[in-house]
């Protein structure tokens, strides 16, 4: 799939711009506060539905407008498509609208029927702090993945997180005597029912990174708070006297590990696996990172049938000398949008430089 064009108006500080992307690699030159991360915040909504910068879409829009508005034309099997999101702050001419509209060449869509025409992958500064981050951070990675290649995964994160809010209300009540345990048993099964399919689609997502080839062998490990019936019942009088659940989900959490050899200052026997979270220098952990892009790269291009945008955000400052030679011997073959404060010393065919 190729990005051909990407227009937004009233979309933070651009009232309108239309960036072309016929080339290969775009690299899109600006200083700080210039509105870069704002294009790869567009393609992250072409491609998710979601903002990966603002939990309320007011935010997005520019702070006299209405309205905001994303179009993008991409070509795929030489068939154009025009893609359009609407964002709105809740009312347009003082009436009452959804505060996003989908549409696929002027035809409106659903959330589930819009996401999957166009895929990118978004590699931010933020994301260097995947592995050492905090376990929501990691979770998110994973939703993100799944919900753009499984509408069922995304239904069903959307319940299991509504059920999880309700049933942390019933065990505050319960815990209060304002409510007999007994009403938690509809949430239980609600909980259970979307949990058991996240945590399977986040297995069977996570066993697919070990066949990435990479300088380094990294590995994967998931760490999942196993949801059943018999733990339910396990923590019940934990999770009254807590007032929230304490199994589940969004509990889980995933471990990058690399095999230590001789020399390295571990806490561990060499040919072991460690946790570069916790023992690995800065640099495997940048390159743990990457190695994670790049598998959600792959994952998406296998699952969905055609090549994502890569879409590197200021990222080139963060990357140490390793990761940006695997960076640019990766260009090549992905349709890449880069953006940056000075331009950038590598050699990059088939490249268009844009100034904001």
């Amino acid at each position: 799939m190729q990005l051909k064009t990407i227009s937004l108006t009233n979309i933070r500080k651009h009232t309108f711009l239309s960036l072309d992307f016929s080339q290969q690699t775009t690299v899109i030159v600006g200083e700080n506060g210039s509105g870069k991360t704002t294009i790869a915040e567009a393609l992250y909504f072409l491609t998710t539905g979601e903002s990966f910068r603002a939990s309320v879409i007011d935010d997005v829009i520019e702070f006299e407008s209405e309205f905001g508005r994303i179009i993008a034309v991409v070509e795929h099997d030489d068939e154009q498509k025009e893609l359009e999101l609407l964002l709105t702050k809740g009312l347009v001419q003082g009436k009452r609208v959804a505060k996003r509209l989908y549409s696929v060449n002027g035809v409106r869509r659903r959330k589930k029927d819009f996401v999957g025409q166009f895929a990118s992958v978004v590699f931010r500064p933020e994301d260097m702090r995947l592995i050492e981050g905090s376990k929501s951070r990691r979770r998110g990675l994973l939703d993100a993945i799944l919900s753009v290649t499984s509408p069922e995964y995304a239904r069903s994160l959307g319940q299991y997180e509504k059920a999880l809010t309700r049933r942390n209300k019933v065990l505050l009540a319960v815990r209060e005597g304002e409510q007999s345990a007994s009403s938690l048993q509809y949430w239980d099964m609600s909980i259970l029912k979307h949990g058991v399919l996240l945590q399977e689609e986040r297995r069977k997502l996570l066993s697919t990174f070990i066949v990435l080839e990479f300088p380094v062998q990294f590995r994967v490990q998931y760490l999942p708070s196993v949801i059943s019936p018999e733990r339910q019942e396990a923590y019940r009088s934990k999770e009254i006297a807590a007032g929230r659940t304490l199994v589940g989900p969004h509990k889980d959490d995933f471990m990058v590990t690399l095999q230590s050899w001789r020399g390295e200052q571990l806490q561990v026997l060499e040919g072991e696996e460690f946790d570069i979270a916790r023992f690995g220098s800065r640099g495997q952990q940048r390159l743990g990172v990457l190695w994670l892009k790049l598998c959600e790269l792959q994952y998406l291009e296998s699952t969905l049938g055609y090549t994502p945008l890569l879409m590197l955000d200021d990222i080139f400052s963060e990357l140490d000398d390793e990761s940006r030679v695997i960076i640019s011997d990766l260009l090549p073959s992905y349709q890449s949008v880069i953006t940056t404060v000075r331009e950038l010393e590598i050699d990059l065919p088939n490249s268009n430089v844009v100034r904001l």
